[in-house]
C-alpha cells in the first residue's frame, strides 16, 4: 500500500501530455485527446477577430479528412448538421465560434473540437461504406465467375474466441474454405478485419484468410497490418490471382 503513487500526482503528470499547445505567428493551436479517422489529434486555431473578439476554429482540418478520402462534396451538408447540434458556426471550410468573453474560451473549445470530430467521422464513415458496397458489390460478381455454386456472399464464421464474424464471402476451392473480407482504407475497417482474421488465423483448421481493396499502393501503413492477418488483394487483379489468393 505505501508504495502506491497518489493519484493526484499520477493525474498531474499525465494531463499534459494529453494536451499541447503551439503558437504560430499571430494564432496559437490546441491539439486535444480526440481523434480523427486519419488518426491525428483534433487540433483547434485560436485568433483575435475584429473588435477584440477571439475565434476559436478548427481551422478547416475536418475538411482536410473529407478531402484525403475524396469526400468534400458532402462537407457543406453534414457540417451545417453537425453546426447546429453543438451550436457552433460553418463557413465553407471550418467550423468555428466567436466569443466577447475569455472565460467562454475554453466551452468554445471543446464545442469546436466536437463539432469537427463528429463531421469528419461521418463524412468518411459514410465515404467508406460507400467504398466498401462497391468493392463488395464488384466481389460478389467476381466470385460467382470463379467458384460458381460453391460461394456464400455476407456469411458468418465463428472465430477462436467463439466470436462470430460477418465476412463478405466464403469460397470453397479444393476442399477449404476461403475468406473474402472487402476492406477500405478506413482506420474502423482495417482494425475490424486484422481483429477478425488474427481471431480465425487462430482456429485449430484455420480458413485462407484473403482482404480485397481498391488499391494496395492508397493503404499506406495500413497494408502491413492486413499483410499480417491475411492475404491481400485488389478488387481489379484477374481471376487467376483470386484463384492464387484462396489456395
Amino acid at each position: 500500500m505505501g508504495d502506491r503513487v497518489l493519484l493526484s500526482e499520477l493525474a498531474a503528470a499525465i494531463v499534459p501530455g494529453l494536451v499541447s499547445y503551439r503558437d504560430w505567428g499571430d494564432a496559437s493551436f490546441i491539439s486535444l485527446p480526440l481523434i480523427y479517422p486519419s488518426g491525428s489529434f483534433v487540433t483547434v486555431r485560436l485568433t483575435y477577430r475584429a473588435g477584440g473578439v477571439i475565434r476559436v476554429s478548427d481551422s478547416g482540418f475536418a475538411f482536410r479528412e473529407a478531402e484525403s478520402f475524396g469526400a468534400t462534396r458532402s462537407f457543406p451538408r453534414v457540417a451545417r448538421s453537425v453546426a447546429a447540434d453543438f451550436d457552433v458556426e460553418v463557413d465553407r471550410r471550418s467550423l468555428y465560434v466567436d466569443v466577447d468573453n475569455p472565460q467562454e474560451v475554453e466551452r468554445a473549445i471543446f464545442d469546436v473540437s466536437a463539432a469537427s470530430r463528429d463531421t469528419a467521422e461521418r463524412i468518411v464513415s459514410r465515404s467508406a461504406n460507400d467504398v466498401e458496397a462497391a468493392i463488395a458489390d464488384a466481389l460478389h460478381v467476381k466470385l460467382d465467375q470463379i467458384f460458381p455454386s460453391a460461394v456464400e456472399h455476407e456469411g458468418r464464421i465463428i472465430g477462436a474466441s467463439s466470436t462470430e464474424w460477418e465476412v463478405t464471402a466464403i469460397a470453397k476451392y479444393k476442399g477449404h474454405s476461403a475468406i473474402f473480407q472487402a476492406v477500405t482504407n478506413y482506420p474502423v475497417a482495417i482494425f475490424k478485419a486484422s481483429t477478425a482474421f488474427h481471431d480465425l488465423a487462430a482456429l485449430d483448421n484455420p480458413p485462407t484468410l484473403v482482404s480485397v481493396v481498391a488499391n494496395k499502393e492508397e493503404m499506406g501503413k495500413n497494408y502491413s497490418i492486413l499483410a499480417q492477418a491475411g492475404r491481400v488483394i485488389e478488387i481489379g487483379q484477374t481471376n487467376d490471382a483470386f484463384v492464387s489468393a484462396a489456395a
